[in-house]
């Protein structure tokens, strides 16, 4: 939690009105909403850091279940606890909740050539989201080069069929090791003597 929100405490009628935001207008699911959770949380209203949000999607990943609503739980965890979830949770699903309702009572609509294509420009917009999203999380990459190799890599066993999680858990023990490489890498040029001048 940043300084403005250790100032003062995020109202919890603020977590619903937000919520209920994103719950509205955060179309794709999964990753590609990602992009407008961080706008709203970490640019407008200053709940989060950059890096705490970073690290929010870290962690959420090793978790089962939808990546939306495991963020959006941390996040409002974070800002105001197990009362915040229950509030930030609600406000988001209802409008998807009602949405689902109204369509399943008109599922002959989803033929209409205006359906049709409001589904293929929300599928273009969610590609563009995505590579927001991923674009942010590499630019926070201490060693870059190094993770684009692993990403790359990662995507490639993806791909080729290795389960997800496998392949999240294989990344996390990579960067173990690249982490602790790198300051015993340190250490010794540290303790290397000087040459005289």
């Amino acid at each position: 939690m940043n300084k403005k929100t250790e100032k003062q405490k995020v109202r919890l009628r603020d977590v619903w009105r937000v919520y209920t935001k994103i719950g509205v207008l955060g179309f794709g699911g999964g990753f590609a909403v990602l992009s407008f959770i961080r706008t709203e949380t970490v640019e407008r209203h200053q709940w989060l850091t950059d890096e705490q949000f970073d690290h929010v999607i870290e962690f959420t990943s090793f978790s089962p279940g939808a990546t939306t609503i495991n963020v959006m739980t941390a996040v409002a965890y974070r800002i105001r606890g197990w009362m915040g979830v229950v509030v930030g949770i609600t406000a988001v699903l209802w409008p998807s909740f009602l949405l689902i309702l109204g369509l399943a009572t008109v599922t002959s609509m989803i033929h209409s050539p205006w359906v049709q294509g409001i589904l293929a420009g929300i599928e273009a917009a969610v590609v563009g989201l995505l590579v927001v999203v991923v674009r942010s999380l590499y630019l926070e990459l201490p060693r870059k080069k190094f993770y684009l190799v692993l990403a790359i890599l990662a995507g490639l066993l993806t791909f080729l069929g290795l389960n997800p999680a496998l392949v999240v858990l294989f990344a996390a023990l990579a960067g173990i090791v690249a982490y602790f490489s790198e300051r015993h890498l340190k250490g010794a040029k540290a303790k290397r003597p000087r040459a005289p001048k």
